[in-house]
């Protein structure tokens, strides 16, 4: 399993952050230390989130000693323990089964023997002794499959546990390390049911796209921390106007996507308009001064759901409608169409 699953772009801005984080504890900038806040900041060992978190929580550092504590245990270890376990559980679903197979291939043997008895003759006694025989045969070999039964049930829940793990560890494939939103990946997971289970067509739905206006510009005056600082604060207000099977996503670099299901035309450019005044008025405090910065704006593509249509189709509608909104003097809400 691919373990870090960023391309370049977000992995240089993991690594702005990380830097922040690590200047921030006494540790030094050790290898060790570096890949812990990587895996923290791209959210890609969640039991090594939890951990840190607690220690955050809790007023506690991250010194030299708990960063050696933190790596030895949920970085080296935590692929190792998986594989263990998987390992360990192959290992008791064979050794199961082989056993309950050799009681079988015993059964079958012992049926032959029976036959052959009953077609030389047996008296009475001699019928009777068979027949308590084979029952007693049976009796074992049911209690073995009853056994066998009861030991695969608990490795199924063993192994259902397992691939929660594994699916929790994958979860950074369907996030964006930087704001903590979707991703392109994850967004698509996400809002491909509604168009499959029937949703779209029968209440709509509207999809948003939104570009950050001059960003260039911005990462240029203020530098890329601050860039950084601005897409975190805008997609923490795209989260805040989502709601049940609403979706956030960061499709790169400075263009995000918002789907709103069960959403009409009207109710999307509210929201869009919503948004967009919201970004306007917004001040963001740089880093360095202190200083509050204002003066964002966005641009916004809007598509409506028409039946029939595909995910791919009002992501391309919606884009079309976001380069409207560039080319006629952006800060604007465009409806395609």
């Amino acid at each position: 399993m691919k373990k870090y699953a960023q391309t370049r772009e977000e992995s240089g801005e993991v690594l702005r952050v990380v830097i922040q984080r690590m200047a921030g504890q006494p540790a030094a900038f050790t290898p060790y230390n570096f890949t812990l806040w990587y895996e923290y900041v791209a959210g890609c060992n969640p039991r090594l989130t939890s951990a840190i978190n607690a220690m955050l929580e809790g007023g506690k550092k991250l010194d030299d000693e708990a960063v050696d504590k933190l790596y030895g245990q949920f970085v080296e270890g935590e692929y190792h323990a998986l594989r263990e376990a998987m390992n360990k559980l192959v290992a008791q679903v064979a050794g199961v089964t082989a056993e309950t197979g050799k009681q079988a291939h015993a059964f079958g043997n012992n049926l032959q023997s029976y036959g052959d008895s009953l077609k030389e003759g047996l008296d009475p006694s001699g019928m009777a002794h068979l027949i308590s025989t084979m029952a007693g045969d049976t009796a074992r070999l049911r209690d073995s499959m009853r056994q066998m039964e009861s030991q695969l049930q608990a490795s199924k829940q063993e192994v259902d546990q397992l691939h929660m793990e594994l699916e929790s560890a994958r979860g950074e494939a369907l996030s964006d390390p930087l704001t903590g939103v979707l991703n392109r990946r994850g967004f698509e997971a996400k809002v491909q049911p509604a168009f499959d289970d029937g949703t779209l067509s029968e209440k709509g739905g509207c999809l948003l796209m939104l570009d950050i206006d001059h960003f260039k510009k911005i990462n240029d005056t203020y530098g890329h921390l601050f860039g950084d600082k601005v897409i975190r604060a805008i997609a923490q207000m795209l989260k805040s106007k989502v709601k049940g099977r609403d979706a956030v996503a960061r499709l790169g670099g400075e263009e995000f996507a918002v789907f709103l299901p069960e959403t009409a035309r009207k109710g999307a450019i509210v929201v869009a308009e919503q948004i967009r005044q919201g970004v306007e008025m917004g001040k963001i405090r740089r880093l360095d001064t202190q200083e509050q910065i204002g003066g964002f704006t966005i641009s916004i593509g809007v598509a409506e759901y028409a039946k029939g249509s595909t995910l791919v189709e009002m992501l391309d509608q919606a884009d079309k409608a976001l380069y409207s909104s560039k080319q006629n003097g952006r800060n604007r809400t465009t409806v395609f169409g």
